[in-house]
């Protein structure tokens, strides 16, 4: 254990309370299953928007990022944040079909599209297993920083933030995620601000940081690695990230909480700019911190999601370790409530309701409650001994749900004579291939898990489509 810091303890603790106050607030707003899933389909501008920024960065973006810059440099700009960043701009492009349909999740989508209601329980199936993954990831930051900042250990920290999470999210649904995102999205912005002024105070400004970045390897400020990564790499890496934004869950729920059309559109814009100008500054604080650590000493080589909590404990002072304590604090609960809030909702509307559809909404919430306690704690429990690091974990998700969904349910939105069987069966297999080749080693030969996942759905719906049309012509011909 390390020394216990009683600045950085107090305002952990009283985050906690604060958030926990919100969600006791939030129980009292929640009257019935629609305001539990998506805040009563009236959520305004502002609050739309926050709730975004504040989903969107996650500790996989504070902590890992930060991390994944230390090892490989400003590549990560190049593939991950710009498939992100143009994901959403995507989004943009098709949040008016989407809001038209007025489908609450994605399977709904999915559902609504193809025809096939047995595409629900599929797609919750998929969307389960990326969101328990999720939630992975954010206990296993959020247990990183907090043990460093209280030396409390690890896997006891771990079961009291997921602990907390758990009871402030299953008390008022999006109306507690969204009101606590709000707070999260205005402390995480403004907290790396004054982080990246600091250490640019500290180096010499934006050109010493990337002076000193480049001193240490000139690969590390190469937009692709200076030859670390092949095209066809960055290429996949871009593709799987940028499918997530137009496949994830939560998206979906959070244009479907909006009021109208209008609303979608306006949150999706104004988050996509304040979204591009958190990452790079987030970025040019990973070079920072690279530079800081190493220069002092205090380099983190074998672990780097350690990296930035390091810098909080043993480099910067007090002061900003405090307010840099509440920015990843919000990062990390803010995506945390979202995605455990959605996986809730997965089972019940998508699962559950498929095989009882004449539950009640009471019922509903009921199920939407216990889901999310039953998974808080299972992933609370794997986060004690994760399977990977926070970017290897996130990596693995974006290649399973882009895999899965981008090609073929963006093509039956679009395509409406398109074969709902041949979506559904696209779906099924574009999944297994992207999972399976990825868990095998990220692809096969020279051909990244993404191109193999991608590609197999693809191939699987045109000719499921081919082959379904030629049928119908037959019996057609027959007749």
């Amino acid at each position: 254990m390390t020394e216990v810091n009683p600045y950085y303890l107090a305002t952990f603790i009283l985050y906690l309370v604060v958030v926990l106050a919100i969600g006791v607030w939030a129980y009292t707003r929640t009257r019935n299953v629609m305001d539990f899933w998506v805040f009563g389909q009236d959520m305004g501008p502002v609050l739309a928007t926050w709730s975004l920024v504040a989903n969107f960065v996650s500790s996989v973006s504070v902590i890992g990022f930060i991390g994944a810059v230390y090892v490989d440099g400003y590549s990560l700009m190049t593939h991950t944040i710009l498939g992100l960043m143009l994901g959403l701009a995507a989004l943009y492009m098709v949040v008016g079909v989407v809001r038209r349909l007025n489908v609450l999740t994605f399977p709904d989508l999915i559902a609504r599209v193809t025809g096939y209601e047995a595409a629900r329980p599929l797609g919750g199936i998929v969307l389960l297993a990326s969101g328990w993954l999720y939630l992975i990831m954010q206990l296993v930051g959020a247990g990183l920083l907090i043990t460093a900042i209280t030396g409390v250990p690890y896997e006891y920290m771990v079961w009291v933030i997921g602990g907390v999470f758990i009871l402030y999210t299953v008390m008022g649904g999006l109306v507690s995620v969204a009101w606590t995102d709000l707070l999260q999205g205005l402390l995480m912005v403004g907290a790396v601000a004054v982080a990246l002024i600091y250490m640019m105070t500290e180096l010499g400004g934006l050109s010493g940081i990337n002076f000193q970045f480049a001193a240490l390897d000139s690969s590390l400020v190469h937009p692709t690695g200076e030859g670390q990564y092949t095209l066809l790499y960055v290429s996949a890496m871009f593709l799987a990230f940028f499918g997530t934004i137009l496949t994830e869950q939560d998206m979906l729920i959070r244009i479907a909480a909006t009021r109208d059309i209008r609303t979608a559109k306006i949150h999706i814009a104004a988050a996509g700019v304040i979204l591009s100008i958190f990452y790079s500054g987030l970025v040019i604080l990973g070079g920072a911190t690279t530079v800081a650590l190493i220069g002092s000493g205090l380099a983190v080589d074998e672990r780097p999601d350690a990296a930035f909590p390091t810098l909080i404990t043993e480099y910067l002072p007090t002061g900003v370790g405090v307010v840099i304590i509440l920015a990843v604090m919000s990062a990390i609960l803010s995506t945390t409530d979202t995605r455990l809030h959605a996986t809730g909702m997965t089972v019940a509307r998508d699962i559950y309701s498929y095989f009882r559809p004449k539950a009640t909404d009471s019922r509903l919430m009921g199920v939407s409650r216990i889901a999310t306690v039953v998974l808080g704690l299972s992933a609370t429990w794997a986060a004690i001994d994760p399977p990977g690091t926070i970017i290897v974990l996130y990596g693995l998700r974006a290649v399973l749900l882009t895999s899965a969904f981008l090609v073929p349910v963006y093509l039956a939105v679009f395509w409406s004579d398109l074969s709902g069987l041949a979506v559904v069966l696209a779906i099924a297999v574009g999944g297994a291939v992207g999972l399976t080749t990825h868990l095998m080693g990220g692809g096969i030969g020279a051909i990244p898990s993404t191109f193999l996942g991608v590609g197999s759905a693809t191939l699987v719906v045109l000719l499921g489509q081919l082959i379904l049309s030629r049928r119908e012509r037959a019996r057609g011909g027959a007749a």
